[in-house]
């Protein structure tokens, strides 16, 4: 039966990757034909506890989040004539001026909403580890607004976090209330979605899940703290907390009003889901990307918004439904703090699959464990082995991490004579960002009188060690369990970690 092949996913799929990636506990709830027709939980709310997840269990769901902001917004239209998703954004919001005069008059909401703006979205500077937002919510638009152009609007999909800061914008502006309170008044109540919120309130007691990040030997570490994207630019874009109850009745209503929208707050679900840019050029691969939601037609490769694309080669990425019919999925995943999180649809059955961690894992195990329930749930015949596939993310991610690390070092070795060009004491300062509003903070380093010291922002949560590496260039790599003790959420590119000093000559 479905429901004896879900379970065997359970003991055979989901709990060895939850194992394997370093997942401290995991909640996984299936909707099928309308109907919840399976539950179940693995490991803890918090390692060291005794206490395990249940469907009622509240969890970060980072991006998943982006979806409810679309609807959101989307119902405030409704409310405003002559302003659409292609209004430029400029036109609501005068203080977002482009750097790129091009784009001036040009990015629209839906241009943001569907990540096609064509402005670059790294928040890697903006957002530290344990995802601690740097930037005040009132830097927003000067900081968008000098976003390099990595595009032409409309051109390319790439995902930017920063435009669902706007849309947040835009909703607290035109509701005359906090992001928060307008959710909560227009979108969740009415769904009865009593549970969901980006601004929760945990109690000692409460049916929490604490975070964790995964340590290489698949230990989850947990967070000291929790962080909430609360009152910040990021809690429109992935700062809501939910559980599995709540996230099957979304589903359920989701895939309702795609076919018969009502009056309600899913009344704009036909547009949400609409192809609007896709995923790849050209287009033929059949995945686009909505507002909040990627859609793609089954077989496919699936989970292409999450971590696993980065970790495996193309070519050993799985089909998600190989040998099967044809078949339309909207799906997307979600990140923040101490959580991963995948949600699934599937229209034609009126079926859903969400599944929520509490970890920073070795690799995107929500989407593996998800893509695991998938094929059991509709019985694909040629399902891939997720447990292999987790297995080969999380060697490739630790290697990544770490091999950036020995390369430096390796670097210097074959240069042994090479020094910078001036005293260290040169190279001290403050350096700011073009705007004003970011600045890294370069001072010798307390312990080694070989190295400086990085801070971001002046923060003594952000200090770095600053090594030498080659002439006037200098780096602050660390290996994966370092970033994990440092609660960072690892950044695989070694340009991250360089810092160059352009020394003029007097």
């Amino acid at each position: 039966s479905v429901v004896e092949r879900l379970h065997q996913t359970s003991i055979r799929s989901a709990r060895p990757i939850c194992e394997i990636s370093g997942v401290a506990g995991m909640s996984v709830g299936v909707l099928h034909h309308g109907e919840v027709i399976f539950k179940d939980n693995f490991g803890l709310r918090a390692t060291g506890g005794k206490l395990a997840p249940d469907s009622t269990t509240m969890y970060g769901i980072g991006s998943l989040t982006k979806a409810f902001t679309a609807v959101a917004i989307t119902n405030l239209l409704d409310q405003h004539p002559g302003i659409t998703l292609d209004t430029p954004v400029d036109q609501i919001l005068p203080d977002f001026v482009p750097l790129d005069e091009r784009l001036r008059g040009q990015v629209s909401l839906g241009d943001f909403l569907s990540h096609r703006s064509g402005l670059l979205g790294d928040l890697s500077l903006a957002l530290q580890g344990p995802f601690e937002c740097l930037l005040p919510k009132e830097q927003l638009l000067p900081t968008v607004s000098r976003l390099k152009t990595i595009a032409p609007n409309r051109r390319l999909w790439s995902y930017n976090n920063w435009g669902y800061g706007i849309a947040g914008a835009v909703i607290e502006k035109w509701s005359g209330k906090s992001f928060a309170r307008y959710l909560k008044e227009a979108v969740l109540d009415p769904l009865g979605l009593q549970h969901t919120t980006s601004q929760p309130d945990f109690q000692p007691g409460d049916n929490f899940a604490t975070p964790h990040i995964a340590l290489e030997n698949a230990t989850a570490l947990p967070v000291n703290g929790i962080y909430f994207f609360k009152d910040t630019f990021f809690e429109a874009a992935g700062g809501l907390y939910s559980n599995v109850g709540d996230m099957l009745k979304w589903a359920k209503a989701i895939l309702l009003a795609r076919t018969s929208p009502s009056n309600g707050p899913l009344r704009n679900v036909p547009v949400i889901i609409s192809n609007q840019v896709p995923l790849h050029e050209p287009s033929h691969d059949s995945h686009f990307y909505g507002l909040g939601w990627i859609r793609t037609q089954l077989p496919s490769v699936v989970g292409l918004q999450g971590d696993n694309p980065e970790l495996l080669p193309p070519k050993d990425l799985p089909i998600l439904g190989a040998g099967g019919s044809p078949m339309m999925m909207y799906y997307h995943q979600g990140s923040a703090m101490g959580y991963y999180s995948a949600l699934f649809l599937f229209p034609e059955t009126k079926s859903a699959i969400v599944v929520l961690t509490n970890s920073i894992p070795l690799n995107d195990a929500a989407d593996w464990i998800a893509q695991a329930y998938a094929s059991a749930l509709f019985n694909f015949p040629e399902p891939a082995s997720y447990v292999d596939l987790a297995k080969k993310s999380c060697r490739n991610k630790v290697t990544a991490l770490n091999s950036i690390k020995s390369k430096f070092d390796e670097m210097r070795r074959e240069h042994p004579g090479n020094r910078p060009q001036l005293p260290l004491q040169s190279y001290c300062g403050i350096y700011d960002n073009d705007a004003g509003n970011f600045f890294i903070d370069i001072g010798r380093h307390p312990e080694n009188k070989s190295s400086l010291l990085l801070k971001f922002q002046g923060k003594e949560s952000q200090a770095y060690e600053l090594r030498h590496l080659l002439d006037d260039t200098f780096e602050w790599a660390l290996t994966y369990d370092e970033s994990a003790r440092q609660e960072r959420s690892p950044i695989l590119d070694p340009m991250y970690f360089k810092v160059r000093f352009h020394v003029e000559s007097d």
